[in-house]
């Protein structure tokens, strides 16, 4: 066996040699197992967390100037916060969001790729280094208002196709998010389905969320370059603003209280405990859904202590 300086162990004939291709091919089936795991976890975390801001900022802010929104507008206000969730990951070749909607998807990663690339060159500090085209523009605030106030404008143009086409998309990728919690049928067949129920079946539908659902956008994706900063890697949240000499520097908590992503934190106690707040959320801040659920708490209890 020959081994070329810098290159793979090869057999006299140039193929890999018999011994080290099935130690190859089982290394490699580990590296993928854990990256999808990791953004199974990572995106559990996320969706869940969009879901949970959505419900608290639907449910709870508009009672501040005495506005009791309708069912529809609070469930749709959190579907898409949850599913803007996972939208700053466009650009990354391979996240939930890219792999989301094919082809579709596929050109939105490699249109968000480079224009990031091209802000950070032109925009980086003399201590930034990388390339800016992951973790980039759509892990930024302004990144995330710019959008958000875009859904803003096209459904306060546009009304119903916009809320619905925004709604649609957000579910499909909450719900791919999830996958690693609640595996089923095509997530595109469900959020079809899910969009439906949410406009003819639930009462006030999407309507009541024209003009601000933009808003659930920017949640969305301020809430994950939130968690993504308490993570090991940081976010750019603040970009322009120039700290230490970076116009791109990664903010993040004290390295004492953050984690490895799809680490034991992430999947043993965070991602659990947003599952947890989402569902408590749902019961408290949904109308309707309180009285349903004392009604089956208490029939179960009567049927136990039979």
């Amino acid at each position: 066996m020959i081994v070329q300086p810098g290159g793979d162990s090869r057999g006299d004939h140039g193929s890999p040699d018999r011994a080290t291709a099935p130690v190859t091919r089982r290394a490699e089936g580990v590296r993928e197992h854990a990256v999808t795991r990791v953004d199974h976890v990572l995106a559990v975390s996320h969706a869940t967390s969009g879901a949970a801001l959505g419900l608290a900022v639907a449910g709870f802010a508009p009672r501040i100037a005495d506005v009791y929104p309708s069912p529809g507008s609070v469930l749709t206000f959190a579907a898409v916060c949850a599913g803007a969730a996972l939208l700053p990951d466009l650009d990354h070749p391979s996240s939930v969001a890219t792999r989301r909607f094919s082809v579709f998807s596929w050109l939105a990663c490699h249109a968000v790729r480079p224009l990031s690339g091209v802000v950070f060159d032109l925009t980086r500090g003399r201590r930034d280094h990388g390339k800016g085209t992951h973790r980039g523009l759509t892990h930024t605030a302004v990144g995330a208002v710019l959008l958000g106030l875009a859904v803003n404008i096209a459904s306060a143009t546009w009304g119903e196709p916009v809320l619905l086409a925004t709604l649609f998309v957000c579910i499909a990728l909450a719900i791919k998010g999830l996958d690693a919690l609640v595996p089923g049928p095509p997530s595109l067949v469900i959020a079809a389905g899910l969009t439906y129920a949410v406009q003819e079946w639930v009462p006030g539908g999407t309507a009541g969320t024209a003009g601000w659902l933009g808003t659930a956008v920017t949640l969305g994706m301020l809430v994950h370059s939130a968690g993504d900063a308490v993570t090991e890697s940081g976010a750019p949240l603040l970009w322009p603003v120039p700290i230490r000499g970076r116009t791109w520097f990664p903010v993040g908590g004290p390295r004492v209280t953050r984690f490895r992503t799809g680490g034991a934190v992430e999947s043993w106690v965070v991602a659990p405990a947003l599952t947890i707040g989402t569902l408590v959320l749902a019961v408290l801040v949904v109308p309707g859904v309180l009285p349903v659920f004392v009604a089956v708490r208490d029939q179960l209890g009567r049927l136990l202590g039979a």
